[in-house]
């Protein structure tokens, strides 16, 4: 069960993403004079919609841990919400936390969100390498016109 809900979890962050990246490219300006605000507006929609999908699964933390079957967070945690959003930021970032540990079957839901948040950022880091290169492909073009 812990398992499925993890995959449901990452599966819905994947959805989620897409429609948030489709989102931030509609006010991402087109080329020519906006250039730097072009990439500039990607980073900072992203930096805003990862920051949702921490809290929405500290969220998540909070639900499972209040329903005491899904197990709890240990160590260096004092069960506030804060905590929750760094534990799901470190856990989104893959970079582990050991003061805090995971028992029971919550371990299961963080190592897909473990999973998930690596699939978005690489996802995030390709689309901002996608605005960065039109940008330079537009750049030079203009160069190279202008020789």
């Amino acid at each position: 069960m812990a398992l499925l809900t993890g995959f449901l979890l990452a599966a819905t962050l994947g959805v989620f993403h897409h429609f948030a990246i489709l989102f931030i490219r509609l006010f991402t300006p087109h080329l020519g004079e906006q250039k730097h605000r072009g990439i500039l507006t990607a980073f900072l929609g992203l930096l805003l919609v990862h920051t949702i999908e921490i809290i929405a699964y500290a969220a998540a933390y909070k639900i499972m841990i209040d329903a005491a079957w899904w197990g709890s967070l240990t160590g260096d945690f004092d069960g506030s919400f804060y905590d929750l959003i760094y534990f799901s930021g470190i856990n989104f970032a893959t970079l582990g936390y050991a003061q805090v540990s995971t028992d029971g079957a919550i371990r299961m839901v963080a190592m897909m969100q473990a999973l998930g948040g690596f699939m978005v950022i690489t996802w995030s880091a390709t689309f901002i390498y996608t605005i960065w290169q039109d940008v330079m492909d537009h750049h030079w073009r203009l160069t190279q016109e202008d020789e």
